[in-house]
Order: C-alpha cells, then sequence, then structure tokens
C-alpha cells in the first residue's frame, strides 16, 4: 500500500486578522501544504513555532511588540531552523529580511501564483542546502546567495543553484534550477558583486564558473560555452581567450 506523501506545514503570522484569513484562503485547495497554526503577534509567533515545528513560517514585518524580523532572528536559531517568507506591505526592510534566512520577500496584496512559487522554492531545497541558509544567518557571507529584484518584491536564490544570467533589454534573467527569474539589475553590478563566482561570455550574459563543463568551436567559427544540465551560453570573439583562461584555472 502507498503511503500518503507528506504535506508541507505553514505556519501563518500577522497582526491582521483579514490577511492572515486570505493567506489560508489561498492555499485552502492545495493539497501539499497544511496550515498548522497562526499568530497574530511576535511572542505568539516565537512560543507556537517552538510548540509546533512548522516546515514554513509566512511572516509579517511590521507587527506591535517583537516585530517580524526579530522573530525571524530568534527562529533562525531553531534546529531545524524553518524557512521563512516574509509577506508584507513594505518594501524597505527586504535587504535586511534576508539576513534572516528568508526564501522569498513578498509585497501585498500577495497574488497566489507568487505564493504557492516561494512555498515550492522552500520545499525544493535539499537538506544540503538547507544547512547552507541556516548557517548563513547574520554572519551571511558574500557570494552564497543572489538576491533577485523581482516585480513584487525581492526573491533569494543559492548561488550554486544559478547557471548563468542573461540580460534582455532593461531586465536581467536569471537561468537557475527552479526555472528562470527576471531582475532589475545590470550586468555590470551582478559582475562586479561576484566577481570570483562569475565570467562574463558575452556582452549580454555572465556564467556560473561552477557550473561549466566545457568550450566548443562550431563549424562557423562561433564558440559556445556548456554549463551543467545540458544550458549552453555563447562566447564572443573578444572574449574567447579570457574563458580560455579561465577553463584552465578551473
Amino acid at each position: 500500500m502507498n503511503m500518503p506523501a507528506r504535506t508541507t506545514s505553514v505556519f501563518i503570522v500577522d497582526d491582521e486578522s483579514l490577511a492572515r484569513e486570505r493567506l489560508k484562503r489561498l492555499l485552502q485547495n492545495e493539497e501539499a501544504f497544511s496550515i498548522c497554526g497562526e499568530a497574530e503577534n511576535g511572542e505568539q509567533a516565537i512560543e507556537r513555532s517552538l510548540q509546533l515545528r512548522p516546515d514554513i513560517v509566512i511572516l509579517d514585518i511590521r507587527m506591535p511588540g517583537t516585530d517580524g524580523l526579530e522573530v525571524a532572528a530568534y527562529l533562525s536559531k531553531m534546529k531545524p531552523a524553518p524557512a521563512i517568507v516574509f509577506c508584507t506591505a513594505y518594501d524597505e526592510y527586504a535587504i535586511k529580511a534576508f539576513d534572516y534566512n528568508a526564501i522569498a520577500y513578498l509585497l501585498k496584496p500577495i497574488r497566489q501564483e507568487d505564493l504557492l512559487k516561494s512555498l515550492n522554492s522552500a520545499c525544493q531545497l535539499s537538506q544540503v542546502q538547507l544547512k547552507q541558509v541556516e548557517e548563513q544567518s547574520l554572519a551571511d557571507k558574500p557570494a552564497t546567495s543572489f538576491i533577485a529584484n523581482t516585480w513584487n518584491g525581492m526573491e533569494k536564490l543559492l548561488l550554486s543553484d544559478i547557471f548563468y544570467f542573461r540580460a534582455d533589454h532593461k531586465y536581467v534573467t536569471v537561468i537557475h534550477k527552479g526555472g528562470e527569474t527576471l531582475s532589475d539589475q545590470t550586468l555590470k553590478e551582478i559582475e562586479n558583486q561576484y566577481p570570483n563566482d562569475l565570467l562574463r561570455t558575452h556582452r549580454n550574459s555572465l556564467v556560473n564558473r561552477y557550473h561549466i563543463q566545457s568550450l566548443h568551436r562550431q563549424t562557423n567559427g562561433q564558440y559556445t560555452l556548456e554549463l551543467s544540465e545540458l544550458h549552453n551560453v555563447s562566447v564572443s570573439r573578444r572574449l574567447v581567450s579570457e574563458v580560455k583562461a579561465a577553463l584552465n584555472t578551473l
């Protein structure tokens, strides 16, 4: 007899009852997730999370008393620590929020599509990746994660999951193990942020050195860089020598 698939437990924290009810409605027909509890303030959130041990905590930031960032700081010390998805009406806390192991930062009003994407991303983290996220905490080291500035908030991606970045007009597409994410940073900004991890292959592309497999010369003289999981990126003629030099150091 097949055992039923384990559902992921979700705990909701928001000082507004209407906001909590809306989140519950968005998840009520999702069999992969179950609401294990809720809290209306930070003190309740900490106490009940310790009792219920949820897999994921959906957390507001601005609350009377203990705010969401303080709650996240406490929860990040739990063993194992729950994944945290911030849902807030304010975008000014995003960078600070990712210091506390946040998987995603969503701006209200929350769309069901974005909420499910964030929850599924949390579920897809392997045990090794969860350990990496947990160890980052306030001493988060650079070059372990990338924060994408998406149109509806900010999304945290493990750098090791990213294959390459591709510039598309005003946006950058991040191609990673979970799919594709649009961000409004420029390639130059990203390149300067991760000089030891990323390699420029073209004016519109940066690749993750970790995923480089081989360099191929096509019959027309063009070069293509093969990455993990069959991803291929074009290499411009002026950058071929730099790519070859980088390959010798891998």
